[in-house]
């Protein structure tokens, strides 16, 4: 039910949606990634923008989305980059392939959109891949002001518009450290405001070990 729910929303939302202005997290990270001259994948990179500015960039970037809406759309919008997209589910992407060059993964905003299950098929096939260097996340956590509003699904699970797992910065600071060294973490307001929305964000950069 919330994977439906997820898809219909997110597939109305850009069909309607387009913006191009890089993310604030996008730019944070090319400040820590000078000279980074290998893959990045966009998990989860809705209308692309972020994909998109890391290109610019001259850093190789793939999005990765499964909503066809989305991807179909970037393709268009970002014609010169139109072959930077990719229309699968970024869960279960590196489950089925081992990759043989070094490469980073990126998830802005998107962590926070999966269940636990797909959270541990994520990072278990990331685990997996030897060729893995970093991993960047910027994602909503249990201090969010919206946390609780909807319908309770789950352990810091809600669906309201769609649904959303509110991030316990703890407990995915555990989760990674048996194969990552974190070296960069923060927990605050400001990273990610829109409007009136000032969200509590988590911050994360990791290694892989």
């Amino acid at each position: 039910m919330k994977k439906d729910i997820n898809n219909n929303y997110w597939n109305n939302f850009y069909k309607k949606k387009h913006i191009s202005k890089p993310t604030l997290f996008a730019k944070f990270c090319v400040s820590k990634l000078r000279f980074y001259n290998k893959t990045i994948y966009d998990l989860g990179c809705g209308n692309g923008r972020d994909t998109v500015f890391f290109n610019k960039k001259k850093i190789n970037s793939i999005g990765i989305d499964k909503s066809y809406s989305a991807i179909k759309k970037n393709k268009k919008n970002f014609y010169k980059f139109r072959n930077k997209f990719v229309n699968k589910n970024f869960c279960s992407f590196f489950t089925y392939k081992n990759f043989d060059f070094p490469f980073s993964v990126y998830s802005r905003f998107t962590l926070h959109s999966i269940n636990y299950s797909d959270e541990k098929k994520l990072l278990n096939s990331l685990n997996k891949q030897k060729k893995l260097e970093y991993i960047f996340i910027e994602c909503r956590t249990i201090k969010d002001d919206i946390y609780g509003k909807g319908k309770k699904v789950g352990k810091h699970e809600f669906i309201d518009t769609h649904y959303r797992r509110f991030i316990d910065p703890k407990e995915i600071k555990r989760r990674l450290s048996k194969h990552f060294k974190i070296s960069y973490f923060k927990e605050s307001k400001n990273f990610a405001k829109f409007k009136k929305e000032n969200p509590c964000i988590l911050r994360l950069i990791a290694k892989k070990k």
